[in-house]
């Protein structure tokens, strides 16, 4: 697969780095000397300077064979008005923008939406973006998810009903030193460890695998059943009442205080045996925005000051919330604040990162959640290039290993076949399998006989196409 890439910044960086290690062609594109020159001595693909928005650059670089652009500058505005100038020549190549401006992002959304709504046949995608994403919009989705299990862990939703919670095993929990083809002797386990990862060095396991204090496990679960899982581990969910939010000034934290306060009153319901309910106070030293958040969150507690003022955490209470969530755009500053806060009394933190370069040192300070940012990206981007029948793609492990939510192809080679028959898923795990008619996924045994259009939930090597093609079938997305 060919993919052009705008943009030379650290994320669009990191996102040729994972696709030139699945052994795409990539033509990475930027009008900084600097930001080519670090490219050109990093990667293993071409770089070229140039104007992303010159068409006639693009031509010459070779967009005409490409098979997807992502556009990743700086520029919102440049990321839109270059996909619309490709799509014009060349609309059979897919297009995906990066676009930070919430407003943006939303307006672009609602256009589709109605674009989808009002079809009367096959159209052009607004704008010519077949796929636009916002960093923060996808940020907090990972920030709400940790939020559901207690911030006990960093969690990923799969299959229909089901989630992967990552969790730190405890010195002197039940699954300390035990082997996995030990574990149903635990009553009350009924659990799957997808993954662990020890010392940094992520893993899939066997059934020899021995269980250590420190290990961080991937372990699968109903949702209703999270909790459980702690008991295993050794973790502590927070019973989540009160949550404070620094870095107002980010739409991540923005999103998150729109998602609770849309929520609020199910929470209420559901909770009104508790004396207290959940309050939300968000905190930041901008006074005229702090003006404009109490009008858009009526029910919160919306504090002006700075998240370092001692004496506002003492007379606020800061320090006595079950969870605090620092999402600003100062990634340095969000781990420091998680890691300062949790020293002060804080029950859970959640912190924003930049990558998941920064996930040990966060576990090292106290931080119960790290949300890397740049990496949520790439997922969702990658997500879009494996193909028409891949729905989802969530790295884990350091971006050693992913896990894919893919339907299993009407020609696929496996259909018709029982798990235990099919070859080839060496250094893979097949999770769940929704198969079609039933309404919920279920862990996958030897003698399950895989249908085609059946959802399966599979953890591999990070861009293994041969396992992809294998069950999702040839797509021309698939180098």
């Amino acid at each position: 697969m060919k993919i052009f890439i705008i943009g030379a910044g650290f994320t669009g960086g990191l996102l040729a780095k994972a696709l030139v290690a699945e052994h795409n062609k990539v033509v990475l594109i930027d009008n900084s000397p600097e930001r080519v020159r670090s490219a050109g001595d990093q990667l293993d693909c071409t770089v070229i300077e140039a104007d992303g928005n010159n068409l006639e650059s693009l031509e010459n670089a070779g967009i005409a064979s490409a098979d997807v652009l992502v556009t990743m500058t700086g520029d919102d505005e440049a990321n839109m008005i270059i996909c619309t100038l490709v799509d014009a020549i060349y609309p059979d190549i897919m297009k995906i923008a990066r676009v930070r401006n919430y407003d943006y992002y939303m307006h672009t959304m609602g256009v589709k939406r109605r674009g989808r709504e009002n079809a009367t046949n096959a159209s052009r995608p607004t704008f010519g973006i077949d796929y636009i994403l916002n960093p923060d919009v996808e940020a907090a989705r990972s920030i709400m998810t940790a939020m559901e299990v207690g911030a006990a862990g960093s969690a990923i939703e799969i299959g229909v009903g089901y989630s992967i919670v990552n969790l730190p095993l405890a010195e002197g929990c039940p699954l300390e030193g035990m082997q996995l083809k030990n574990l149903s002797s635990l009553e009350g386990w009924n659990f799957f460890v997808a993954f662990i990862d020890r010392d940094g060095d992520a893993m899939l396991p066997n059934g020899e695998t021995v269980l250590s204090a420190g290990d961080h496990v991937g372990i699968l679960a109903r949702k209703e059943d999270v909790s459980k899982i702690l008991e295993f581990t050794g973790s502590k969910a927070a019973d989540i009442d009160r949550v404070a939010i620094f870095g107002a000034d980010n739409i991540s934290a923005l999103t998150v205080a729109a998602q609770m306060e849309k929520t609020h009153s199910f929470w209420d319901s559901i909770w009104s045996f508790r004396k207290n309910k959940r309050e939300l106070l968000v905190i930041d030293k901008d006074p005229k925005l702090c003006r404009e958040l109490s009008e858009k969150f009526p029910e919160a507690r919306i504090l002006n000051g700075d998240i370092t003022d001692d004496g506002l955490l003492q007379n606020e209470g800061v320090c006595e919330c079950d969870l605090m969530v620092a999402a600003s755009g100062n990634y340095e500053r969000n781990l420091l604040t998680a890691a300062y806060l949790k020293l002060r009394g804080v029950t859970k933190a959640i912190a924003l990162t930049s990558d998941s370069a920064f996930d040990e040192i966060a576990l090292k300070l106290g931080v119960d959640v790290t949300v890397p940012m740049r990496d949520v990206v790439i997922d969702s981007i990658i997500s879009h290039l494996r193909g028409r029948n891949i729905n989802a793609v969530h790295s884990v492990g350091g971006r050693k290993f992913e896990i894919v939510t893919c339907e299993i192809a009407e020609k696929s080679k496996v259909v018709g076949k029982t798990l235990k028959d099919i070859g080839g898923l060496d250094g893979s795990l097949m999770l769940l399998v929704k198969q079609p008619g039933k309404d919920h996924s279920e862990i996958p045994h030897g003698d399950m006989v895989l249908q085609g259009g059946a959802q399966a939930v599979i953890i591999m090597p990070a861009g293994d196409s041969k396992v992809l093609r294998m069950f999702a079938g040839k797509s021309e997305l698939l180098s």
